[in-house]
């Protein structure tokens, strides 16, 4: 029901507690990437080195091979022409090796084109030089191993290429030896050997090569398997590290819930039920509407903060906001009166249902699809908000609560934080709202605008989708320090989406409020546009260059004070 909404670490309430609001002026953390992102991030780049380790492993090997036949070709028997040819071949194997390795010094330029041209280089070559040691002899091991080098690479197409091209040129001068196209002039012949022998060497070799390469793949499988599994796991781990610290900003809240003080009572023309909500400044009780029956949620300011101005003030303000929004998607607004102990107090529509948070306290992550549907509502009531000269300015899960009636529609719900454009803020050079899901702009006090809303939108899209906020911790002095300099970690770093979500909250969650959509309806518009494959080229384009001038994950440091 309205009113079952758990307050994350809102500002506001805690100053209502007496606690120290954060200043606007304060200084930019140390570049930093937080380790458990920092190693999501790196699997790729640990797969990327290890293959490259293991080229400088096998080029080396090969080059040290290639050194020793030099070394040994004079003193080899065989045809003066055979051994300068091989010489030849060895010395050209040697020279692509030394090159390799030498390119290699950068674990990065290891790319699939690069290993597929040497891997078909190293093959022509090496058939040749085996044509001198012996097709059929021990020398076509170092073949072998060199196709399980190859097969291991990341790039499927690139060791199909160099398998394809090396057991197939090694299956032609084999098989016009066997045929007697070819002579069988090398170090270790099978001449004496019957045809029949020779094609089954023939048969046999080919099958090696198959078997090699298939165990390659199937290595590189397992492996690209197991690294995807353990990065699913710390990704679950974190979207359980979210869901806890989450939980523990809502365990008061949880039992504090039952009986209010105002519970059974009546109050004029309501009879006040069981309390459904509390939060830093009230109450919110279900209850019935003595002449008409109807069921209201009705909001109370707490009894000792009814002396205190500022805070009737902004109770009357978050009705006033609220009524003055007309929209299917934000909480009708029935009635604002007084208390007989002369509180305030707003009836409004009662809900059934959850809000945002209920569901992610029980899922990491959502699906794509209930995500943009929720900002597809959401927008349409913050598209209202604006027109009505309001900024809600404190969005969060809590604040989003999904109806169970059908049609199902997603509600905004909370006005106690709003801004009227134009009018008095109650709070100057302070930031109010809840951190993780607050533009950079609010964390340091500064005038705010819709925008402020698309941003917390977003934060809250993110959330959704990726299983955690945009940013997490306890302490809200780093908190608000990484809302205001920090890029949230990339999306695909969490769960497979596709990149042009990734582009369109890269846009929505933009430091600054230019950068972003000029609206909800264009941010909700983008994202469904996303999700379907059908994002325009202007859009892409334009999240590209935020994402190329500020990466993910990065940290800006500011120039001057402010």
């Amino acid at each position: 029901m309205l009113g079952e909404k758990a307050p994350e670490s809102s500002l506001a309430e805690g100053a209502a507690a007496g606690e120290v609001m954060q200043r606007a002026s304060v200084p930019p953390p140390r570049a930093s990437v937080p380790p458990g992102a920092r190693s999501l991030r790196s699997i790729d780049v640990l797969m990327q080195s290890e293959e490259a380790a293991r080229a400088r492993v096998f080029f080396r090997s090969l080059a040290v091979i290639m050194v020793v036949l030099e070394a040994a070709l004079p003193i080899l028997p065989g045809a003066d022409w055979l051994r300068a040819t091989t010489a030849v071949l060895a010395g050209a194997v040697l020279l692509v090796s030394l090159v390799t390795l030498y390119v290699l010094r950068h674990d990065a330029r290891w790319t699939p084109r690069l290993m597929a041209t040497v891997g078909i280089v190293d093959a022509v070559l090496g058939v040749g030089v085996i044509y001198y040691l012996g097709t059929f002899s021990a020398a076509a091991a170092v073949f072998t191993v060199g196709l399980y080098f190859f097969g291991l690479s990341s790039s499927r197409n690139a060791a199909i290429a160099v398998y394809v091209a090396g057991s197939g040129l090694y299956l032609g001068v084999s098989a016009g030896i066997a045929a007697g196209v070819f002579p069988d002039e090398s170090l270790f012949s099978a001449s004496h050997a019957d045809s029949m022998s020779r094609w089954y060497r023939v048969l046999m070799m080919q099958l090696v090569f198959g078997m090699t390469f298939y165990l390659a793949r199937s290595s590189r499988r397992a492996t690209e398997a197991a690294m995807e599994g353990a990065q699913q796991m710390r990704r679950t781990l974190k979207q359980r590290d979210a869901q806890l610290t989450e939980a523990r900003n809502e365990l008061d809240w949880a039992l504090r819930t039952g009986e209010g003080y105002m519970s059974g009572q009546g109050m004029g023309n309501y009879q006040i039920d069981e309390l459904i909500g509390r939060g830093g400044m009230g109450e919110v009780y279900a209850a019935r509407h003595l002449e008409t029956g109807r069921r209201v949620a009705l909001k109370l300011l707490h009894p000792n903060m009814v002396e205190n101005q500022e805070y009737v003030q902004r109770f009357m303000r978050e009705a006033q906001a609220a009524a003055a929004v007309p929209s299917e998607h934000v909480a009708e607004v029935y009635e604002l009166g007084f208390t007989p102990y002369g509180g305030p107090f707003i009836a409004m529509e009662l809900l059934d249902g959850h809000d945002l948070a209920w569901y992610l306290r029980r899922t990491p992550a959502l699906p794509l699809e209930t995500v943009v549907t929720m900002v597809e509502h959401a927008a349409r009531a913050l598209a209202a908000v604006r027109e009505a000269g309001v900024v809600h300015r404190d969005l969060k899960p809590a604040n989003l609560f999904l109806v169970d009636s059908l049609p199902q529609k997603w509600k905004v719900l909370d006005f106690g934080l709003s801004k009227i454009q134009g009018g008095v803020a109650l709070t100057r050079e302070v930031a109010v709202g809840t951190p993780q899901y607050m533009p950079p702009e609010q964390a340091q006090g500064l005038p705010v605008d819709h925008r402020a809303d698309l941003y917390a939108l977003a934060a809250i899209a993110y959330r959704g989708i990726t299983g955690q906020p945009p940013f997490v911790g306890e302490d809200i002095g780093p908190l608000l320090l990484d809302v205001i300099y920090t890029q949230p970690q990339q999306p695909g770093l969490y769960t497979k989406i596709p990149v042009e979500v990734e582009l369109v909250l890269a846009i929505a969650l933009a430091k600054k409020p230019d950068d972003r959509f000029p609206n909800v309806e264009s941010f909700a518009a983008a994202l469904r546009a996303a999700s379907t494959g059908d994002l325009d080229e202007a859009t892409r384009s334009r999240g590209w260059q935020l994402v190329k001038l500020f990466p993910w994950g990065s940290t800006r440091r500011r120039a001057g004070r402010g």
